[in-house]
């Protein structure tokens, strides 16, 4: 993936957080909530993860893709979609 588009993804990412008024901790504590519903770690967003994404362009797995669409109360259709993965 070239590398503005992964600053492209992390700029949207921070805006959709910062949209909802969300802290890293706040993120977290729900990606936890997430996770223990679906019984599943892979589903946590550490603070410090969340930081790269935002700011190193670092590609979050699927698991953490869907706990961000869930908390950012978005489509993950459309977070991929900043990725390069086409919506359809």
């Amino acid at each position: 993936m070239a590398k503005r588009k992964r600053v492209q993804a992390s700029t949207k990412l921070r805006s959709l957080r910062q949209k909802y008024g969300l802290t890293f901790a706040e993120v977290y504590a729900r990606s936890q909530s997430i996770a223990r519903q679906l019984d599943r770690k892979e589903f946590v967003i550490p603070p410090s993860r969340l930081h790269d994404f935002e700011v190193q362009g670092v590609v979050p797995s699927i698991f953490r893709v869907y706990t961000l669409a869930r908390v950012y109360r978005s489509r993950m259709a459309k977070i991929l979609s900043w990725y390069g993965i086409p919506e359809r």
